[in-house]
């Protein structure tokens, strides 16, 4: 799920001002892609991904729900030709100077209740202001509707994909041309979520409501990736679902996985749901995402993705989806050492 994914990056400290000036002038000629919640931690790997790969391709406008912090310093390369703006997706009076000449956008889905109702509103800005491409985030098998976060998505890219073909909304030539093109990103599990057993992990136990089921999970930066490269030539992805898979594993091979590659003893044990659901609160969700995190996982243990295949990542980015071992060992292993 992409519930840690929308909460906001953690390191965002200090105030930096939108720059303007000769490389903005420069870089005229490049599209607007608009980041929506680009402080969030998805959002901010995607920024990340076009600094490093599509920055000669397009220009970046990040939304920031922030008046005030909008620090970009520890981007790579700095703020240059980066445009940064404060704006709220429920405030469409606001949204004017966000998506202004844009000709995408992405919307990094936030963790919140009222997501559904964002979503179906950013949809609209994108009409409303001009913008043909929107990049969404959805879970995997979304129309199947078996889970809370299926549903909510299912909606989500119903409305979306309903308005396709629309003509959006133009402000100067206007002739109808310009017609609504929608992309949903389909994302099972991440691997940013066994952050939070880092505690068990260092007492040697990893507890997942998994039972002998395996979890199919993506690492949030080849999303990332991968919806950086769609910003980036948006036209070729119109109208296409695609599902970002990274690896899958059962229980007792995620520990072992874990066991070597972090170099700390971890052993696997499942929990029942209802007990992951209270220590998933007890870790600081709410209750109706830690809730819907059990029902997801209860979901993919049980087959529920089998259909998916392997994925699209290495179709999007050009390369193979990184692995549940490297991540470990470039990411939890610092974390437990």
């Amino acid at each position: 799920t992409s519930e840690r994914a929308g909460e906001p990056r953690p390191n965002h400290k200090r105030n930096h001002k939108a720059t303007f000036g000769l490389q903005d002038t420069m870089a005229a000629a490049k599209p607007v892609v608009v980041i929506v919640n680009a402080d969030s931690n998805l959002g901010w790997s995607v920024v990340e991904h076009i600094r490093e790969s599509f920055d000669d391709k397009v220009k970046m406008r990040l939304m920031f729900r922030s008046r005030e912090d909008h620090d970009i310093s520890d981007l790579e390369g700095g703020p240059r030709d980066i445009e940064t703006i404060y704006g709220e997706i429920n405030k469409p009076q606001l949204l004017g100077p966000v998506f202004e000449g844009a000709n995408a956008a992405y919307f990094a889905v936030p963790g919140l209740k009222d997501r559904v109702a964002q979503c179906k509103m950013f949809v609209d800005a994108c009409m409303n202001h001009g913008v043909q491409h929107a990049v969404l985030d959805s879970v995997c098998a979304a129309d199947k509707e078996v889970t809370l976060f299926q549903k909510q998505f299912n909606e989500i890219e119903a409305y979306a994909l309903k308005r396709q073909g629309r003509a959006v909304t133009l402000k100067m030539a206007d002739r109808g041309q310009k017609k609504f093109a929608p992309v949903i990103c389909r994302v099972p599990y991440l691997y940013q979520n066994f952050y939070a057993s880092i505690p068990g992990i260092r007492k040697g136990m990893l507890y997942y409501p998994l039972e002998e089921g395996a979890l199919v999970h993506v690492d949030m930066e080849d999303v990332g990736k991968s919806i950086a490269a769609i910003l980036s030539d948006p036209a070729p992805h119109n109208g296409k679902t695609y599902n970002l898979i990274g690896d899958s594993q059962m229980g007792n091979m995620i520990a072992a996985t874990i066991n070597m590659k972090a170099q700390v003893p971890c052993t696997y044990e499942s929990v029942p749901d209802e007990v992951a659901a209270i220590a998933f609160q007890k870790l600081g969700l709410e209750q109706w995402i830690a809730e819907g995190d059990v029902e997801t996982l209860k979901f993919i243990r049980e087959g529920g993705l089998a259909e998916v295949g392997p994925g699209d990542v290495e179709a999007l980015t050009g390369k193979k989806p990184r692995r549940f071992g490297d991540f470990v060992k470039e990411n939890i292993k610092p974390m437990v050492e």
